[in-house]
């Protein structure tokens, strides 16, 4: 492959992860719309599967991702993924009903999910890490290390903001026909000019440990997304959903293999090998990603929240202020490949990172009902700037330190983690916020149990209204400090980070003779008769 088609080949790779992770809220400045077209009726109350259909399919489809890039190759799988993504994507701008509409997202999503993690795989396949030399000069980590920094900057911004302006001057169908283009494009650069190599294995697909991951994932995924929402903690669906998706997941390990002497359950060629975990760069960088997660999600939800409900900001221009984020994520995710490629220290890198992650959800922690946009924007770009130096310089750590044919897996794993966290910190800091909302609220503006939104404070009478936007603040502060206790945590983890080395052999994988069926034992009955 040519340095032009090289770099042909990662233009296309860059758009089609912007769409596959904007696409995950793209749908949220036109949910109204969207109800009002299709399902005036009863269209609100179908709205919260119109964004989740896309998260669980995109998250629950990403292991199994993983797996088949190792055995078939990144390329195939990529540009099947595409495929597939621009079949919902025109399925979904074609839908007449809201049923049809939460289907085809699904369908989108399980192409997404290839997008957010087999293009990942793509770039670090074109522009792959190198090791240093003795004085610490070399490396080529730039490329793959800071793709995932800004891409995440990107698509935390530019969703929402997209579907907004499109919605406000075309229609909200365009939301979805607008990644047709961009899509064919990032197409036909793969097809044309992405040259990898094309592997050949006789190994089986455990669809049977896909099927158990995807139903953990998706129980566990439920749960954060109903819990003290739409049903309470102790409810007995969320109790149900928690207890399914526990045994779903002990039914998983055990099909991996995590019992040597359970081989009766064991897949042939598991879809996650356990042996990964002793990668001690994987143990390490993959629960990072997971607090990366966690904070992420909590910084942009409730920045949002906090500018609605607290200064009356519209959502458009709420969205605006999430620019300098993601101008932080973006230049500070550049910078630390650079840095990374040259000397290869990626623990000093991530640390650093992760403390100025601490520092900006800290400053956040301070806001008040007067905060002017100046000093929040600060906030928002010294957060951005700590986030961009550790999530894509996690992916190019292990993806150094993977061991051939399992460089998917891994990549997946910790993009997998990366997606957990942010579901789950969704529901953990949603939490605090009400507790928080409900300990300084007026008696009838408490949230009681469920969730705390812009429009149901600005509803409230007159009277009490100023008191519940302090009581509002001071829960936003409560989730930015707790935001700030994960970040600290990750710095501790990231203390134990070993010094990436490339995978010298690959880790051994558990091959046994396929089952042999009756036209293949009758074949060598005859053979041995002649």
């Amino acid at each position: 492959m040519s340095v032009w088609q090289a770099r042909a080949a990662t233009i296309g790779a860059v758009i089609s992860m912007i769409l596959g992770i904007i696409d995950t809220n793209i749908v949220a400045t036109a949910v109204w719309p969207i109800a009002k077209s299709l399902d005036p009726a009863h269209g609100l109350e179908r709205l919260p599967w119109l964004i989740s259909a896309y998260a669980l399919a995109a998250t629950v489809v990403q292991p199994l991702y993983g797996k088949l890039a190792d055995l078939f190759g990144p390329k195939r799988i990529y540009v099947f993924a595409l495929g597939v993504f621009l079949a919902g994507s025109a399925l979904c701008g074609l839908s007449q009903d809201m049923g049809q509409l939460i289907a085809f997202r699904a369908l989108q999503g399980i192409g997404g999910g290839g997008l957010m993690s087999v293009t990942l795989l793509v770039v670090v396949s074109i522009w792959p890490p190198k090791e240093a030399d003795a004085q610490g000069r070399g490396g080529g980590a730039g490329a793959g290390a800071g793709m995932g920094g800004v891409m995440a900057g990107i698509g935390i911004v530019v969703g929402p903001l997209i579907g907004g302006l499109i919605n406000d001057h075309l229609s909200w169908r365009w939301i979805f026909y607008i990644n047709l283009p961009l899509g064919v494009v990032s197409w036909a650069l793969a097809v044309t000019c992405l040259r990898l190599p094309v592997r050949a294995t006789s190994q089986r697909i455990d669809f049977a440990g896909a099927g158990l991951i995807a139903g953990a994932a998706s129980a566990l995924l439920l749960v954060t997304e109903w819990g003290g929402r739409r049903y309470a903690w102790g409810s007995a669906t969320i109790l149900l959903l928690g207890a399914a998706g526990a045994v779903l997941l002990v039914a998983f390990l055990l099909r991996q293999g995590i019992v040597p002497r359970l081989r009766r359950f064991t897949a042939p060629e598991p879809i996650f090998p356990l042996s990964l975990f002793g990668n001690r760069v994987f143990r390490v960088a993959s629960p990072v990603e997971f607090l990366a997660g966690m904070v992420t999600i909590g910084a942009v939800v409730y920045v949002a929240l906090y500018l609605q409900a607290a200064q009356n900001v519209a959502p458009t221009r709420a969205g605006l202020h999430l620019i300098p984020l993601a101008i932080g994520m973006v230049a500070s995710a550049i910078v630390a490949g650079k840095l990374v490629g040259r000397s290869k220290r990626y623990r000093p890198v991530m640390m650093a990172g992760m403390l100025t992650v601490a520092a900006g959800l800290g400053l956040l922690s301070r806001l008040d009902a007067d905060t002017s946009a100046g000093a929040l924007n600060l906030y928002l770009f010294v957060f951005g700037a700590g986030l961009g130096q550790v999530l894509g310089v996690a992916v190019t750590a292990v993806q150094l330190t993977a061991p051939e044919g399992q460089t998917g897996v891994a990549i997946t794993a910790v993009r997998f983690s990366q997606t957990l966290g942010g579901a789950i910190g969704s529901a953990v800091l949603g939490t605090v916020l009400v507790r928080a909302y409900a300990s300084r609220a007026p008696s009838d503006a408490a949230a009681g149990g469920g969730e705390v939104s812009a429009t149901q404070i600005h509803q409230l009478p007159a009277s009490i209204r100023p008191a519940a936007i302090d009581a509002l603040v001071y829960a936003t502060d409560r989730v930015f400090l707790t935001g700030m206790g994960i970040a600290l945590l990750a710095v501790v983890l990231l203390a134990f980070l070993p010094q990436p080395q490339r995978a010298r052999e690959p880790l051994p994988i558990p091959v046994s003779p396929a089952p042999q069926g009756w036209l293949a034992k009758r074949r060598e009955a005859f053979q041995k008769a002649r």
